[in-house]
């Protein structure tokens, strides 16, 4: 009988500290070797075997914590765009690379092999997209909810293929147009009229809202992550009440308890209000509904779709069929323009 210690290996971990947190470990360093390698994030989070969305979310809390660009996208490549390293990504990577060959930390990671799906969909979350999805049968398709900004920008990095987005523009006043044309000022991509959702705010039943307890602390906030339309929309709130109380917003956002967490879909949001771990959510009707919370709405936004152009159109044409296909949830406004092309 052999030895039950038989085949084990030490394996050592490198991390980069700074201020006692974490800024990059073994892990994130193999994503960045494999972004640099592959020019594509959507790639490098094949190759070393983790969710698209994960990485993209290692990447983007790199970037806050550092407070500049880790990742950018550039034109060109195999899929119409591509990802490379920033000059600071470049010198991060470097020294890490430096103190694994100084302390002589060898990695062994796992490659798999980079298999491109049929149709990778990136953006805001969204019930009834998600549910349309579901209905593509025989393809190979992926889901990954990193936000509308993320789904943009993981198009311009030729990763997304369909991004669904509901991006108020403070300037114009006007949903997802005048921002889409402004990060693809070259074309690329089209924008398809989707449907309306009613937003507002979701609670426990009982449990009373105004948002002056917001502003004054008394509740909990269960915030939406970075780069989504319900984040900038609640951000557009604050400022709001900012001008009027005559202070900045960011002295009123550092007011509200519960700000800087991130809950990356509306059915995380308001599980953690349900479960009494936050009090209250800005998301859409369906999901509270299903959650039983009390919603309180504030209005209707609108939700559309930004198609690449390597996109096939059976494929599109599937997706919107399967999009009329269901039934639309509580608080959706699905028109006979859906699929329109704004541009």
């Amino acid at each position: 009988m052999g030895d039950a210690l038989d085949g084990l290996e030490v394996e050592v971990d490198i991390r980069l500290v700074r201020d006692g947190e974490i800024i990059l470990d073994g892990r994130l360093a193999e994503l960045l070797k494999a972004v640099s390698r592959t020019g594509s994030l959507l790639a490098a989070a094949k190759l070393i075997g983790i969710p698209y969305s994960r990485a993209w979310r290692s990447i983007t809390s790199l970037e806050r914590k550092l407070g500049r660009s880790i990742i950018a996208p550039r034109r060109g490549g195999k899929y119409g765009g591509g990802t490379t390293l920033t000059e600071e990504g470049k010198k991060l990577l470097s020294a890490y690379e430096k103190a694994e060959k100084e302390l002589g930390v060898v990695r062994r990671s796992v490659e798999r092999a980079f298999e491109r799906p049929d149709l990778l969909v990136a953006g805001s979350h969204d019930l009834l997209l998600e549910r349309a999805v579901g209905r593509l049968r025989g393809r190979r398709v992926e889901v990954h909810w990193i936000g509308s900004y993320g789904g943009l920008l993981s198009m311009m990095m030729g990763d997304a293929d369909i991004s669904g987005i509901h991006l108020l523009d403070a300037a114009s006043g006007k949903y997802n147009e005048p921002i889409v044309r402004r990060l693809f000022p070259a074309g690329g991509v089209s924008l398809l009229r989707g449907y309306d959702r009613e937003i507002g705010w979701a609670m426990r039943r009982g449990k009373e809202f105004d948002q002056t307890d917001l502003l004054e602390g008394k509740v909990i906030l269960a915030n939406r992550n970075r780069g989504s339309g319900t984040r900038l929309l609640l951000d557009s709130i604050l400022s709001r009440l900012a001008e009027e109380m005559g202070i900045e917003p960011k002295e009123l956002r550092d007011r509200v308890r519960g700000y800087n967490t991130e809950f990356f879909t509306h059915t995380d949001a308001c599980r953690a209000v349900a479960e009494g771990r936050a009090d209250v959510t800005l998301t859409i009707r369906s999901v509270a509904e299903i959650y039983g919370l009390k919603f309180v709405p504030i209005g209707w936004e609108r939700y559309d779709l930004v198609v690449s152009e390597r996109v096939k159109e059976d494929l599109l044409e599937s997706l919107l069929d399967a999009i009329r296909a269901e039934k639309p949830p509580a608080g959706y406004r699905v028109g006979d323009d859906l699929g329109r092309k704004i541009f």
